[in-house]
């Protein structure tokens, strides 16, 4: 199914919009809307993890590095991606 996101919206990194919306309104990073017009529904984290995956930029490191957390970006092991990023000197994880 297709989405239609209305010009001048921003969709936040991280964000899921669901099938089939119709995107009015900039959508916040790492939440989730959806609708015809789409409405938020929830974040997709807590705040603080909100906050840090920010600060991260995973998707700006190397290929390398990126191959490397895959695996723990699909298993939401926050801990352990914070903790790689932090002993590479990586995105601000402070």
């Amino acid at each position: 199914n297709y989405c239609l996101i209305m010009g001048g919206v921003t969709i936040g990194d991280g964000a899921v919009i669901g099938a089939g919306s119709t995107v009015t309104k900039d959508v916040e990073p790492y939440s989730v809307t959806a609708g015809n017009p789409a409405v938020f529904k929830k974040h997709r984290f807590d705040l603080e993890i909100r906050d840090k995956l920010m600060r991260l930029r995973w998707w700006y490191w190397d290929i390398e590095h990126i191959k490397a957390v895959a695996p723990i970006l699909m298993s939401n092991n926050f801990d352990k991606l914070f903790k790689y990023a932090t002993e590479n000197n990586l995105g601000d994880n402070k």
